[in-house]
């Protein structure tokens, strides 16, 4: 299954992938935590699994949608997780964590209840995650207190790292979806008209409440929507907004996205959000910066745990700048 899946994508499965074929098939393994850096396969292997599973008792979900749409129900009944489980999942027999990942102390207090309440149900996890358990909420402040919930995952689950060296991303299609998108560094005007774009007036400015919370675009149409980094990722905007917004609208222009070292802790973080979501939900993007990808954030940077994955997704863009400019070298580039 996994073989011919693979063939037909135009690549085989190296020793990593087998391994973890060989763990997500073996019947006393009920549940399975795949890590490794970005690219490796671990989506498209659980995609794989997912669907040849038997049966339609099954919920594959991305961590953050799933936290979202967790929070909502928790509120509709009263905080009883329980119920609201039963909502969410049902008597689903398989439940695959797409982007598993633990970096804020309040995220780690809910997982620490809400992995045990999914284990008691006897429901079939598989999570697919770019950190080893041990790597999991990693501020030395509250990762102490978070280790039983990691021992708790190495217990009940089989960990298998898929690190092989070769990154999928970069062989993915680029006529479509996110990866048909453009990384696009200080580009004019005129520049940006080449590219079919007009920037917005000021009357086209509009205030939108995706998740409650007000949230400023410069521009509205059903097939494109128009920020600034500042109005999307600068204030107190959260991966509920986005989920929210790209199931309605896939075509986006992000603009004066800048050097994310100097950004800020939390802006940076609210922007590799965006980018899981935008990934996640195939929409394609022209991000208009001030610096070219290999130069947006320093590994030690303000979203150091995330770097490798941000990095690895906008790499799949085209990036354009101005013949003038430096190049961002090893990247396919369109000359303006």
């Amino acid at each position: 299954m996994f073989d011919d899946a693979a063939r037909s994508r135009g690549f085989v499965l190296d020793p990593a992938q087998h391994h973890a074929v060989e763990q997500l098939c073996h019947p006393e393994r009920p549940n399975v935590y795949l890590w490794g850096p970005p690219g490796r396969g671990k989506s498209w292997l659980a995609d794989v699994y997912f669907s040849a599973y038997p049966g339609p008792d099954k919920l594959r979900v991305h961590f953050h949608e799933f936290f979202r749409d967790l929070h909502v129900e928790l509120r509709r009944h009263r905080f009883d997780l329980d119920a609201a489980l039963d909502h969410l999942i049902g008597r689903a027999e398989l439940v695959c964590f797409d982007e598993f990942h633990v970096h804020d102390p309040a995220d780690g207090t809910f997982v620490a209840r809400l992995l045990p309440a999914l284990l008691a149900r006897h429901t079939r996890l598989v999570l697919t995650s770019n950190y080893r358990p041990r790597e999991l909420l990693p501020d030395p402040l509250f990762h102490e207190g978070f280790v039983p919930t990691i021992e708790l995952v190495e217990r009940c689950a089989t960990v298998v790292a898929l690190d092989g060296p070769r990154d999928h991303r970069l062989d993915s299609d680029r006529t479509r979806g996110f990866a048909s998108g453009i990384w696009a560094v200080s580009p004019s005007d005129l520049q940006l008209r080449r590219q079919g774009l007009e920037r917005p007036a000021p009357a086209e400015h509009r205030v939108l409440r995706p998740a409650g919370r007000p949230l400023r675009a410069l521009r509205t149409e059903k097939d494109c929507l128009w920020f600034d980094f500042g109005d999307l990722c600068g204030h107190t905007t959260a991966p509920a907004d986005y989920l929210a917004l790209a199931a309605e609208h896939l075509f986006w222009v992000v603009d004066k996205i800048p050097n994310l070292t100097t950004a800020g802790r939390e802006p940076a973080q609210r922007f590799a959000d965006l980018v899981d979501v935008l990934h996640d939900r195939d929409a394609r993007v022209v991000f208009v910066a001030e610096v070219a990808v290999s130069e947006l954030a320093a590994a030690a940077g303000p979203v150091a745990h995330d770097i490798g994955r941000l990095r690895s997704r906008l790499a799949q863009l085209r990036t354009i700048q101005d013949t003038s400019s430096r190049t961002d070298a090893g990247r396919s580039r369109v000359r303006l």
